[in-house]
C-alpha cells in the first residue's frame, strides 16, 4: 500500500515515532550494548536508551489515559505540543545513563521546538530547527562533550536536515531522510575518531543508538498512525523485557542518577570534583524547575553527602559499574582463535570483527602460531569456513593441546563465541560451540535485492535469532531498509546487522 508522507509530524505521528523508537531500541539492544567500549565499557547503552525511551512512551501513555473520558479538545498543533511535552517529561524524568539523559535531551529539544512553531507542529523548516535545538541542549548538558560520539552523529544530522531543507520544494520526508542518511555517515566515521573505539573495531554506541531513532522517524513518515503496521510496533514496544548489564567489581566504581532542586551551576562544579561522565539537564518543569543529574564516581559517600547538603535530592539510583579494563598491553592472550583471511581488506574488517568480539585472529601461519604461544595453555581454533588446508600442521608444531571447531561461516564463528565461558573448561566450551553452530543456518548473499529473501528463506524453517554481516555494496543505507523491511515481515525476530569493512560477498546471513 502507498501511503503519503505528511506534511507535518502531527500528534499522531509524533506518538508513531516514539512508539517505533522504543521498539527499534529494543531489538538493537544487545547490538548497541556490544559497542559501549566508551567512556565506559560497561555495555548498558542500548538498555538505558530503551529504558529512557520507555519512560518516555509510559509518560505519554499515562498522559493518554487521563484525557479519555474528558471532552475532545483540539487536535493537530495542540496535540502535538501535548505529546511531544510528555516524551519529553517522561524521558527526562526516567533518562537512565549518560546515553538516557542525552537521550531525554533530544525530546526536549522536539517539545521546545513544537511549542516555539506557529502551527504547534514540526514541519520540514522546523525540523532541522529541532535537531539543531537538540544539538544545544546536549552540548550544555555533558560537562566534556568528545567528537566520535552521539555528539557528532547529532551534528551532522542536524546539518543534513538544514541542508536539504533549504531546496525549493523540500518535503518532511526528504529533510528527515537526509538527517538520517547524514547520520549514518558519520556514524561510520565515528570509528576513527576516537582511540577506544578503532581499538575495538566499532563504531560510537550512542550514535548507533540516534541512527535507530531517526530510522523509526523516516518509518513512522510512512506508517498510518492507528494502522496494523503501527499497532505491531506497539506490541514490540510492550513485549520486551528489561536487561541489568551492570556487573560489579572489588573496588566499584558506581554510577549515581538524581533529581535535584538547588543551584546547578553548582551542583555540576560538585559533580565535576567528584567524578567523570557528568551530565546536568533540567527537568523542564514549569513550577519549581530542577534538574537530573548523572555522574560516575568512585567517592560515592563523600559526594552523595555533598549533594544533599548543597540542596534537595530524590529519586536516587545507584548502579555499580565494572571494573576498570586493565592496560591493553596487560590484557590476558585470548584461548579463542579465530581464522580469517590474511593481507586483504576483508581480512582487516573480519579481523576486527573477531577481536572485537574476544579472540585472538590467526590471519596467516606466523599469526596462527603467535595466537597459540600466547593463549599458553589449551586453545579452541574457529574455522569460519577458511581453507584449512596445512592447519593441522602448523598446530601440531606449537605442540599446544588444541580443539579445533568447525564454524563452517563467519556467522558461525560468531554464534559459537557468543556462548563461550572462560568459567568452562576447553572441552565443555568446545561442545557448546559446536552446539551452538549445529543450531545455526545460514548462508552467502550476492545481490542487494536478495538479502531480504534470504532471511525469509532461512526463517521459514524457524528461528529467533537473524545476524546479518553486509559489506561496503550495500552500506548502512541498504541495511537499514533491509532491516525495515524484515522488521515488518518477522517481527517476533531479534535483528542483528553488522558492517564488515571489504565483505567479499553483499552478506552473509545467519539464522539460530
Amino acid at each position: 500500500m502507498n501511503v503519503r508522507t505528511p506534511d507535518t509530524l502531527t500528534g499522531d505521528y509524533l506518538d508513531a515515532w516514539a512508539t517505533a523508537s522504543l521498539a527499534g531500541l529494543r531489538r538493537h539492544r544487545a547490538e548497541i550494548n556490544r559497542l559501549n567500549v566508551f567512556p565506559i565499557p560497561d555495555s548498558d547503552t542500548g538498555t538505558n536508551m530503551a529504558a529512557t525511551m520507555e519512560s518516555a512512551v509510559t509518560r505519554l501513555r499515562e498522559v493518554q489515559g487521563e484525557a479519555q473520558g474528558e471532552a475532545q479538545g483540539e487536535t493537530g498543533a495542540h496535540a502535538a505540543v501535548e505529546v511531544a511535552a510528555a516524551l519529553a517529561a517522561g524521558a527526562v524524568a526516567g533518562a537512565r545513563g549518560n546515553s538516557g539523559m542525552v537521550l531525554s535531551q533530544i525530546l526536549r529539544a522536539v517539545a521546545d521546538t513544537a511549542a516555539l512553531s506557529a502551527t504547534g507542529e514540526l514541519s520540514a523548516r522546523t525540523v532541522p530547527v529541532m535537531l539543531a535545538r537538540a544539538g544545544e541542549l546536549v552540548l550544555d548538558a555533558l560537562s566534556d562533550p568528545v567528537e566520535g560520539t552521539i555528539v557528532t552523529v547529532l551534528r551532522a544530522a542536524a546539518e543534513g536536515a538544514r541542508d536539504a531543507g533549504a531546496a525549493d520544494r523540500a518535503s518532511l520526508s526528504d529533510v528527515v531522510t537526509a538527517a538520517r542518511d547524514a547520520a549514518v555517515a558519520a556514524l561510520a566515521q565515528t570509528t576513527g575518531q576516537l582511540a577506544a573505539l578503532s581499538d575495538a573495531g566499532v563504531v560510537d554506541a550512542g550514535g548507533r543508538g540516534l541512527v535507530v531513532i531517526l530510522q523509526s522517524l523516516v518509518d513512522a513518515l510512512e506508517t498510518v498512525p492507528g494502522s496494523a503496521d503501527s499497532a505491531d510496533a506497539a506490541d514490540s514496544a510492550d513485549s520486551a523485557d528489561a536487561v541489568d548489564s551492570h556487573g560489579s567489581g572489588a573496588d566499584p566504581h558506581l554510577e549515581l542518577v538524581f533529581g535535584f532542586h538547588g543551584d546547578p551551576g553548582e551542583l555540576r562544579a560538585l559533580l565535576e570534583r567528584f567524578g567523570d561522565s557528568v551530565v546536568v539537564v533540567s527537568d523542564g518543569a514549569a513550577d519549581a524547575p530542577g534538574s537530573h543529574a548523572h555522574v560516575h564516581t568512585s567517592r560515592s559517600g563523600e559526594l552523595i553527602e555533598q549533594v544533599f547538603a548543597l540542596g534537595d535530592v530524590h529519586d536516587l539510583r545507584i548502579e555499580v559499574l565494572p571494573e576498570r579494563p586493565e592496560p591493553k598491553d596487560a590484557a590476558p592472550a585470548s584461548p579463542v582463535i579465530a581464522l580469517v583471511p590474511g593481507g586483504d581488506t576483508a581480512g582487516d574488517g573480519l579481523a576486527a570483527l573477531f577481536r572485537a568480539s574476544g579472540a585472538a585472529v590467526g590471519d596467516s601461519p606466523a599469526a596462527l602460531t603467535a595466537a597459540v604461544d600466547a593463549a599458553g595453555g589449551p586453545v579452541i581454533v574457529l574455522t569460519n569456513g577458511q581453507d584449512t588446508t596445512g592447519l593441522f600442521a602448523v598446530l601440531d608444531n606449537t605442540g599446544a593441546a588444541v580443539t579445533v571447531v568447525d564454524t563452517g561461516s563467519v556467522v558461525g564463528g560468531l554464534a559459537a563465541l557468543a556462548v563461550y565461558s572462560p568459567t568452562s573448561d576447553i572441552e565443555d566450551n568446545a561442545e557448546d560451540m559446536a552446539d551452538a553452530v549445529h543450531g545455526q543456518r545460514w548462508a552467502d548473499v550476492t545481490g542487494d535485492d536478495r538479502v531480504v529473501d534470504v532471511v525469509g528463506e532461512l526463517l521459514a524453517e524457524g528461528g529467533e535469532l537473524v545476524t546479518v554481516l553486509y559489506g561496503d555494496g550495500l552500506g548502512d543505507d541498504g541495511m537499514a531498509g533491509v532491516e525495515a523491511q524484515i522488521a515488518a515481515s518477522h517481527p517476533d525476530a531479534e535483528f542483528h546487522a553488522v558492517h564488515v569493512p571489504g565483505l567479499t560477498v553483499t552478506a552473509q546471513v545467519g539464522v539460530e
